[in-house]
């Protein structure tokens, strides 16, 4: 039987033969780390299921919105066209979302508007590099909270502040860790073997690991 850390080594050099389809002239902006980042983002759409409702329509793509990083989004071009679950990945990006607050109106129609866009979402990965704070990203995280959207970032606090995906370093190696109490508010499964595979979890006895 393998050990997790056999696991995770197959599944990590599965993901960097992804990113390896990068070509080697891209934007030099775009680091190896990024690249990994978005190979694992790429895989996690394998391991999560989606209330039937949010995923009713088959033609409609998987939809992966990036805030705070251009280059991130560019980092995830040699996997746009690739169908996983059978749809097409679509890849949007928010310019100036990090920044988005609501304003002290009672009825905020553009806070409300920019959020629904936000909610139509498959996945959102919030480049905390950019954000300036771990509370620029917060605002967005609790307006999110109850929507099936799989957040992702890579800041110490995130699963803390409502994040369900934190990517982290680890001897120079990218890993992740996982919220999943926050995944199953948003009515999101994350399947056992990802889950095994996390460094740490937040709402599940992990393999090896403990429970937070």
């Amino acid at each position: 039987m393998r050990t997790k850390a056999s696991n995770l080594t197959v599944l990590t050099l599965a993901l960097i033969a992804v990113s390896a389809a990068i070509p080697v002239l891209a934007d030099s902006a775009i680091s190896r780390e990024d690249k990994i980042k978005a190979a694992f983002l790429y895989n996690f759409i394998n391991f999560v299921d989606w209330p039937e409702e949010r995923i009713a329509d088959s033609n409609q793509p998987i939809t992966v919105g990036v805030i705070g990083s251009r280059y991130f989004l560019k980092a995830f071009e040699p996997v746009k066209h690739k169908k996983i679950k059978g749809r097409e990945i679509a890849l949007r990006y928010f310019p100036g979302y990090e920044k988005l607050k609501k304003s002290q109106k009672a009825d905020d129609s553009q806070w409300n508007k920019k959020i629904g866009t936000l909610k139509s979402c498959h996945v959102l990965f919030l480049c905390t590099r950019h954000l300036g704070s771990i509370e620029s990203s917060g605002r967005i995280i609790k307006a999110l909270e109850d929507s099936p959207v799989l957040t992702v970032s890579e800041t110490d606090g995130f699963l803390e502040s409502g994040g369900i995906i934190n990517f982290l370093m680890e001897d120079e190696k990218v890993r992740f860790e996982i919220n999943n109490t926050t995944a199953k508010q948003a009515k999101l499964k994350i399947r056992s073997k990802l889950l095994r595979l996390a460094k740490r979890v937040i709402g599940k006895e992990a393999h090896n690991g403990t429970k937070n």
